[in-house]
């Protein structure tokens, strides 16, 4: 039997965007064991994928100490893997799978690539999710990337169906607002958006996720708009559910905009201006659309009527 390890650092949303590359390896690999190495931020995003036979904890950010790295060494020599890709060329990660004698060790062109067997080179102005994908050359996958898919159990899915019962939601649907923390896009252009949406399409309720890190921004916005109804879905799966259940998703840059993208919901997302669209989105998606603040200047300044240009486009 084949063992594949895969090592992603990073959160939720850079493990989204990993899917496709496990999804194709066990679409071609049906019997193998497939396991990833992740940080435990990011441990929420295997609760809705089914590629992955076990998933283990390394905080790759953390300062970690030669115990922690002869930790993790000693649980992969255990597993005998015969394939080991890395979504990020790091030196350390390089050297540790060196160590672990993994016969096949395949990770980006960049640091300690003499510590690889395969070092691919790879156009990072990609879409990420390709970039990865295209590591799988090395083990002879030539096909292209597949979207990022997601599954919704069905007590996600129930859980869904009751909420739009209890907020009230009937055959009209919904516009599902997740305005991120406070700071980072304003109160104030939120209500603005919302309240545009309102006087323009007065019967299409408006629902705000409630998480948290969101209270202070959730209370500014609500005390400025009327008739928003909150939603506060308490894991990955029911907030996946609830944003594919959405007419269209508006949301502030971050984990989220990755879950709209795998459940074929229609996107607006607020970016960044360090943010390259082209590399977080697939933006050849016609219901992708995505709002960049100018560079140098913070996300605040982006004006609420370019948000809602994107809206009206439909």
């Amino acid at each position: 039997m084949m063992r594949i390890l895969a090592l992603v650092p990073g959160g939720t949303g850079d493990q989204l965007l990993f899917l496709p590359t496990l999804a194709t390896l066990k679409k071609q690999y049906a019997n193998a064991e497939i396991d990833v190495v992740i940080e435990p931020r990011a441990m929420a995003a295997y609760r809705i994928c089914q590629s992955v036979n076990r998933t283990f904890k390394f905080d790759f950010q953390d300062r970690n100490s030669l115990a922690d790295f002869g930790n993790l060494l000693g649980t992969i020599r255990d597993r005998e893997y015969d394939v080991a890709i890395v979504s990020e060329s790091r030196f350390s990660t390089n050297l540790l799978l060196w160590l672990s004698g993994i016969p096949k060790r395949i990770a980006k062109a960049g640091q300690g690539d003499f510590l690889l067997t395969e070092a691919i080179a790879v156009d990072p102005q990609m879409y990420a999710a390709a970039q990865h994908h295209q590591l799988l050359q090395a083990i002879g996958i030539q096909e292209p990337c597949p979207p990022i898919q997601v599954n919704l159990s069905k007590l996600d899915l129930d859980w869904v169906t009751a909420e739009q019962k209890r907020l009230g939601i009937s055959q009209t649907g919904f516009i599902l607002l997740n305005c991120g923390a406070y700071g980072n896009y304003p109160a104030a252009s939120w209500a603005a958006i919302a309240t545009a949406i309102q006087t323009k399409m007065p019967k299409l309720p408006i629902v705000v996720v409630d998480s948290v890190n969101n209270a202070d921004l959730l209370n500014k916005l609500t005390s400025q708009v009327s008739n928003l109804l909150i939603s506060s879905p308490t894991d990955i799966g029911k907030l996946a559910a609830l944003i594919a259940a959405a007419n269209l998703f508006i949301c502030a840059e971050g984990d989220a905009m990755q879950l709209a993208v795998a459940v074929g919901t229609a996107l607006v997302s607020i970016l960044s201006s360090k943010t390259n669209p082209a590399v977080i989105l697939p933006i050849n998606e016609q219901r992708i659309k995505y709002v960049t603040a100018i560079a140098g200047q913070p996300l605040s300044e982006i004006a609420p009527e370019l948000v809602l240009e994107k809206v009206w486009q439909g």
